[in-house]
């Protein structure tokens, strides 16, 4: 075998976060390598989060993808996804952070809106979750990533690699046929799965 052909572990998942949309968290994409996708259904049993946590990353990850024309975040089992990434594919000192976070998002947002988030009105949800983003956003390229950026890449990489976001949101075609890579959008419609 050619040795020059070969690529080391670190490299396979830096080109497939590459594919899959820019910068990933990288405990994310070895999450995605190793397996992990989101389960259809809103019904999970968490077996890291406490009760708490497990309707927060619900309600929070409805914000982020809420039903329209096709399922909701928790519809496509993305809470009980980020669970598992959490649990199985974090470090002990990744998943205090994580879960830190997500105790100091929920704290902050029931002193905001005098009240827990997921009992709040989709409204108000809302309006906290956008302040957060814009928050987030602000950060310096020396800082470590906010918390609120990595819930909401793991939200979103949950709900591309679900069935229902592979195939019914993007464009799925499980035995590719010929590849034409100059098609104009319109004729596509959506982007590919596969």
């Amino acid at each position: 075998m050619d040795e020059s052909n070969k690529i080391d572990r670190k490299e396979a998942i830096k080109r497939t976060a590459l594919l899959i949309g820019g910068a990933v968290f990288a405990p994310n994409a070895l999450g995605v390598l190793q397996g992990c996708t989101a389960q259809p259904g809103v019904d999970w049993n968490p077996v890291l989060f406490t009760n708490e946590q497990a309707k927060m990353t619900t309600a929070l990850a409805d914000v982020i993808i809420p039903a329209d024309e096709y399922p909701s975040a928790s519809e496509a089992g993305v809470p009980a996804f980020i669970e598992s990434m959490i649990n199985d594919v974090y470090t002990d000192e990744q998943q205090a952070e994580f879960l830190e976070g997500l105790d100091a998002f929920a704290e902050k947002s029931r002193l905001e809106l005098d009240g827990d988030f997921y009992d709040s009105t989709q409204e108000d949800r809302y309006k906290f979750t956008y302040s957060e983003n814009q928050n987030s956003l602000e950060i310096q390229r020396d800082q470590d990533v906010p918390f609120f950026l990595r819930f909401k890449e793991l939200t979103i990489l949950g709900y591309f690699t679900s069935e229902v976001g592979a195939t019914e949101v993007l464009r799925y075609e499980p035995v590719p046929g010929m590849y034409n890579g100059c098609m104009p959008f319109e004729e596509v419609g959506r982007a590919w799965a596969t």
